[in-house]
C-alpha cells in the first residue's frame, strides 16, 4: 500500500509514502543518492525506492489485484532489477524507457510489483509488468497507488488504494504554481496509512536538488539532504577553473598562450608576470601548481583552507562576507555554484 506522486508546477517535486508490514527496512544516504532499502532474505539490503543525484525517482507500489501475467516466464526483466539499475543510475530515463518500450518485464512470482520512475524533467514512467506501460511528458502530476492504471477500479480489492487515489488527485486540482516541499508533504500526510502503516515518507525537491524524508508519519521530524556536485575544478569562490586561461595553457602545455596570458596579467596588475608563472591545475587541486596569485596570495583561497571547507558555499557568512561580495553580486553562474557546493 504505497503513494507517489509527482508534481510540475515552477518546481517539480517528487513525493512518495512507503507502506508495508512486517518488513525490515533502512534509509541509506551517500554522494549520488538517498534510498530506501529492503532486507531481502536472500539478497539482502536491496536499494529499491529513493531519489539519485541526477534527479531520478523511483517508487514500487506493489499492484492490487496481483496479476499472474507479471510472473517470471522466461527471459524477462525483472522489474526490481530495472528500477534498481535506474536508480543507480546504471541506466537513463530514455534508456530505461526505451527498453520498457521494447521488451517484456515481470515481477516475482505470485506479487505484481509497479514501477513508478520520473527524471529530473518531471517526466513520468509507469511499468506494469505484464500488462504495459503509461509514459507522460512532464504531466502537471501524476499519482499512482496500488491498482493498476490498465484497469483502473474494474478489479476491487481492499489493497488497492482507490480512495486515497481520489483522494490525492482532489487535492492536487486545487494546488497553486508556488507547490512545495511542505504542500507534498501535506499530500503524503492525506494519504498516510496505519493498517499497513507508512513507514517512510518521502520528498524530492528537484531544483535545490534536496531530499527530505519522515520515518513512521512523525511529520515534525523531517530530515533532508542535499546533493552537491562534487566538481573539484570549481574554485573556492565558485568560479569554473576550466573557464580559465591559465588552466587551459597549462592542460595543453600552450607556450603561446601562457605568454599572451602573461602580457595581458602584467598590464592588468601592473606588475611583472612571466609566462613561467602562467601554471595552474586548478585552485582546488590539492596536487598540482597555482599561479602566484592564486596559490600565495588569494585571499579568499586562504580564508577558505583556514575554515577546513570546500568553497565559499560552505560558510554561513557567504552572503555578509566582502571577500567574496564582488564575486557572487556580478556573476551568476559561480553564485549558483556556491549554492549547490
Amino acid at each position: 500500500m504505497c503513494t507517489s506522486v509527482v508534481v510540475n508546477k515552477k518546481k517539480t517535486i517528487i513525493g512518495w509514502n512507503l507502506d508495508i508490514l512486517d518488513m525490515e527496512h533502512r534509509i541509506r544516504v551517500e554522494d549520488e543518492g538517498v534510498y530506501i532499502e529492503i532486507n531481502d532474505k536472500k539478497e539482502g539490503w536491496m536499494p529499491i525506492f529513493g531519489a539519485n543525484s541526477r534527479g531520478d525517482f523511483v517508487g514500487m507500489p506493489a499492484c492490487w489485484p496481483t496479476d499472474s501475467r507479471s510472473d517470471p516466464k522466461g527471459n524477462e526483466k525483472n522489474i526490481i532489477v530495472l528500477d534498481i539499475d535506474f536508480l543507480l543510475q546504471k541506466k537513463t530515463f530514455n534508456e530505461t524507457k526505451e527498453f520498457v518500450e521494447n521488451n517484456e518485464i515481470c515481477s516475482v512470482p505470485g506479487l505484481t510489483f509497479m514501477g513508478a520512475l520520473s527524471d529530473k524533467n518531471g517526466n513520468v514512467l509507469h511499468v506494469i509488468p505484464g500488462q504495459g506501460y503509461k509514459y507522460y511528458e512532464k504531466p502537471e502530476y501524476k499519482v499512482l497507488t496500488n491498482f493498476s492504471p490498465f484497469k483502473g477500479d474494474k478489479e476491487q480489492h481492499p489493497w488497492m488504494g482507490w480512495d486515497r487515489y481520489q483522494k490525492v488527485e482532489s487535492l492536487l486540482k486545487e494546488v497553486k504554481d508556488d507547490f512545495d516541499v511542505d504542500d507534498m508533504f501535506s499530500i503524503l500526510k492525506a494519504a498516510s496509512q496505519e493498517i499497513c502503516p507508512t513507514v517512510v515518507s518521502m520528498v524530492y525537491d528537484i531544483q535545490e536538488k534536496t531530499v527530505y524524508w519522515c520515518e513512521n508519519r512523525n511529520w515534525d521530524a523531517r530530515v533532508n539532504y542535499q546533493f552537491r556536485p562534487k566538481d573539484k575544478l570549481i574554485a573556492c569562490c565558485g568560479l569554473d577553473c576550466k573557464t580559465c586561461e591559465a588552466y587551459n595553457a597549462t592542460i595543453n602545455n600552450d607556450d603561446a598562450l601562457r605568454e599572451k596570458i602573461a602580457l595581458l596579467w602584467s598590464k592588468l596588475n601592473q606588475v611583472e608576470i612571466t609566462k613561467d608563472m602562467i601554471n595552474c591545475t586548478g585552485c582546488r587541486i590539492q596536487d598540482g601548481p597555482k599561479t602566484p596569485y592564486c596559490g600565495y596570495l588569494c585571499p579568499i583561497r586562504k580564508c577558505v583552507q583556514s575554515k577546513g571547507v570546500a568553497t565559499c558555499g560552505e560558510c554561513d557568512n557567504l552572503y555578509s562576507c566582502q571577500n567574496i561580495k564582488m564575486i557572487v553580486e556580478h556573476n551568476a553562474a559561480a553564485r549558483h555554484s556556491l549554492n549547490m557546493h
